[in-house]
């Protein structure tokens, strides 16, 4: 499900890999007039993300929201895509033979790959761990293509605008704590012209592009 705010209906659609640990926690915040931390119930950890699985957008109750004000979160997908890289696979090693050894067998794949081998064999690579295949979904995937939905889209890089505005229309202070930040930061400027082509292919129907023109112009150039 979304974040919903019932109390001010208004409800919030975001994706993996696209700030949404940092929203939940802002949300929290919003909704409860304290910040959230991690905390423990029997021996089991509880962190912002048990707040609210962003499920697919398709199996959401759309009517429950008729009424509400929408809302969305989204990323520039290329900086996505590298982030996801660097999180899921080198931070978190969900491609590593000890997490994925018997599925990137059968697949004869490489563990850990490095970026180029990751994006040359990528529908590979997702096969071998949900976690792959859900984080690198299209952002379409949890907040729909009709940008029309919404009564307005914020976008990470400028998050600060969705901070401000949700405190202003709620009567609130809260802040945006910087969550899953784990993992080398890669730079689409770094690569060569080849994988910049191959990236922006993966990516260059997702929902952000048509949201927001200036995100897709630096990327045309390399899109076939």
């Amino acid at each position: 499900m979304p974040y919903k705010l019932p109390e001010h209906k208004m409800v919030f659609f975001f994706s993996p890999k696209s700030g949404g640990t940092s929203l939940r926690a802002f949300l929290f915040e919003i909704e409860n007039g304290f910040a959230f931390q991690d905390y423990r119930v029997q021996g089991k950890l509880y962190d912002a993300n048990t707040l609210v699985t962003n499920n697919r957008y398709e199996i959401v109750n759309h009517k429950r929201f008729s009424n509400w004000r929408r809302f969305a979160l989204v990323r520039d997908p290329v900086t996505r895509f590298l982030s996801g890289y660097s999180n899921r696979v080198g931070h978190y090693e969900e491609l590593s033979e000890k997490q994925a050894g018997d599925l990137l067998e059968k697949h004869n794949l490489a563990p850990d790959p490095d970026l180029e081998t990751f994006v040359d064999n990528y529908e590979g690579y997702k096969k071998c761990s949900k976690s792959i295949e859900r984080h690198f979904r299209l952002q379409n995937n949890f907040v729909g293509d009709d940008t029309g939905y919404y009564e307005r889209i914020f976008r990470l890089n400028k998050v600060n605008e969705l901070i401000d505005f949700v405190n202003k229309e709620c009567g609130a202070e809260a802040a945006m704590p910087r969550l899953q930040t784990g993992g080398k930061k890669l730079s689409f400027d770094d690569l060569d012209r080849s994988m910049k082509s191959k990236i922006v292919n993966l990516v260059k129907e997702d929902i952000a592009f048509q949201a927001f023109d200036d995100m897709w112009s630096p990327y045309a150039e390399f899109a076939s």
